[in-house]
């Protein structure tokens, strides 16, 4: 004979109107809490229970304003946490004063270690553009020189008063500078070398330079190879031609005037050949030198990288003498007051 079941008192159910009023917690349910409390999978080791009491500090509000966590500038959340855990077992604060004192060094180091990669930043900044900069700059410079020295000569005339503040002889150094800048740049050896190229290629079919390249020779030449200069410009077409006679069948003589003019052209377009070996050299060892120059920020950034620098030390060392103070008082070490010196007031 089976039990009969109890019926249900449906006048002990919450009424919509106690719904919202909280039971009293068993005795019963009180002890099951207890027992699987006792259950969790929580830190148990003091290795877990040391990393679990540093939460606090690791991602307190510091963690969680001074580390970048998102965008281009995105930091490494977990270097941070390391900090913290080195700074946690060298100092092992006690108390909110001395966790948030842990945190306010943490996050100086932190900001210092910005401040390198500033610096850093500033250096890459020059040295990564240098050789495209150079590499333009040198371009202007020979350029520059090219095109000064196809100016016309009659500018440069001793009885040339269009500017009386610039005598003649600077006037004249200029046009030597310019030529002298045509031997140490790829783009001026490149014109003269195309000169001289131009030069031969007139022999070869007149006999003669034209005279449109003999003024381009003497005009590039004529400050640092003044034999070479007056050579060409002297090799136009002779007083006297033949005209039954074609450009090829000369004299002895003339052939002879013709090789000798040719041998004198190679031999100056071997040297331009050497200057342009002595060019990239020279090129190579500026480009070495200004790199080096480069190796420190420039000033502006330098003075904004000392300050900034200088702020954070401020307060990494407040910090660290405040939390030793703190530290050496929880001993019960007898700790002075701090040596507070006004400077802003004067007598």
């Amino acid at each position: 004979m089976s039990q009969k079941e109890p019926s249900k008192d449906f006048s002990t159910q919450p009424s919509p109107e106690s719904s919202g009023r909280k039971r009293p917690v068993s005795e019963r349910r009180i002890q099951a809490n207890r027992r699987n409390a006792r259950r969790s999978t929580g830190p148990t080791t003091a290795r877990g229970k040391r990393t679990v009491a540093r939460n606090a500090i690791k991602h307190g509000f510091l963690a969680r304003e001074v580390v970048i966590t998102a965008g281009d500038g995105k930091e490494d959340l977990s270097e941070f946490h390391k900090i913290v855990e080195k700074l946690c077992k060298q100092y092992k604060p006690v108390g909110v004063v001395e966790e948030s004192l842990v945190q306010t060094i943490a996050t100086c180091l932190w900001r210092k270690a910005r401040v390198i990669r500033a610096e850093n930043g500033e250096i890459r900044k020059r040295l990564d553009l240098l050789a495209v900069d150079r590499a333009l700059r040198i371009s202007d410079e020979g350029n520059l020189n090219v095109g000064f020295e196809g100016l016309n000569l009659s500018l440069f005339r001793a009885e040339n008063s269009a500017d009386d503040k610039v005598s003649s002889r600077e006037r004249w150094s200029a046009l030597q500078g310019a030529q002298t800048g045509l031997r140490e740049h790829h783009s001026g050896l490149g014109y003269l070398s195309a000169l001289l190229a131009a030069a031969k290629s007139d022999i070869a079919s007149e006999g003669y330079i034209s005279e449109r390249i003999r003024q381009k020779i003497v005009s590039a030449f004529c400050f640092w190879d003044c034999l070479f200069a007056l050579t060409c410009g002297y090799a136009g077409p002779p007083t006297t031609k033949v005209e039954s006679s074609p450009s090829t069948d000369i004299g002895g003589e003339e052939a002879d005037r013709r090789a000798s003019l040719l041998a004198f052209i190679n031999d100056r377009l071997q040297r331009m050949s050497d200057f342009k070996g002595l060019a990239i050299e020279r090129e190579d060892l500026a480009f070495d030198a200004e790199a080096r120059c480069f190796s420190l920020p420039p000033a502006d950034a330098t003075d904004k990288i000392l300050r900034y620098e200088a702020h954070l030390d401020r307060q990494l060392f407040r910090a660290m003498d405040q939390l030793e103070r703190l530290q050496r008082q929880r001993r019960g070490e007898s700790v002075p007051p701090p040596l507070n010196i006004n400077l802003s007031k004067r007598g």
